[in-house]
């Protein structure tokens, strides 16, 4: 019997501990089908508020609930693909040292969207998370992309998303910067 609300216990008060704040070395894990390091996406998804301006961000979740926080376009504010009402973004926030929240950065995910040439690459980013590669000399051609922490996956290559415009993509990861034109 003793042993027995010792082990009782020892998992209330394991389940109590394990549904505190995660830290951050909770964002990462293993996949334990791949055994690679997964990472935790912190970032925020929602559309572009009728209420945004030009230090303020509103964001609306799925669910149609509001979020309204503060940004520094001067200093701080990395926004790719601009601010546009009723598109889709992902934002990544920070604390602002007195216990607000701030946007580190934004990508505009509808801007994204759409397809993009170079030399050695043509694909096209669906908004439905498949990508249509359209050159047949590719040797690895991307099929899937998501965002994670405002980062872009292509397949299983993660590249910051250094520039979205109207007409060109400049993404980077360990292999290097690669600059893409939108084809129309």
């Amino acid at each position: 019997m003793k042993n027995l609300k010792l082990l009782l216990g020892l998992t209330l008060g394991l389940l109590t501990a394990c549904t505190g704040k995660k830290t951050a070395e909770d964002t990462t894990g293993v996949d334990s089908l791949s055994g690679e390091v997964a990472v935790v996406d912190s970032a925020l998804y929602g559309t572009v508020g009728k209420g945004t301006t030009m230090h303020t961000l509103e964001l609306v979740d799925e669910n149609g609930k509001q979020q309204t926080y503060q940004y520094n376009v001067d200093v701080e504010a990395n926004v790719q693909g601009g601010l546009f009402s009723g598109d889709r973004i992902t934002a990544v926030l920070t604390s602002n040292g007195k216990g607000e929240q701030e946007v580190q950065k934004v990508v505009n995910i509808t801007s994204l969207c759409g397809k993009w040439t170079a030399l050695d690459r043509n694909f096209e980013i669906i908004e439905d998370g498949t990508v249509i590669s359209t050159k047949n000399m590719e040797s690895n051609p991307y099929t899937q992309w998501s965002m994670v922490n405002c980062n872009l996956v292509l397949n299983r290559d993660t590249f910051d998303v250094l520039y979205v415009g109207p007409d060109s993509l400049t993404i980077e990861s360990q292999k290097g910067i690669f600059v893409y034109k939108r084809q129309k």
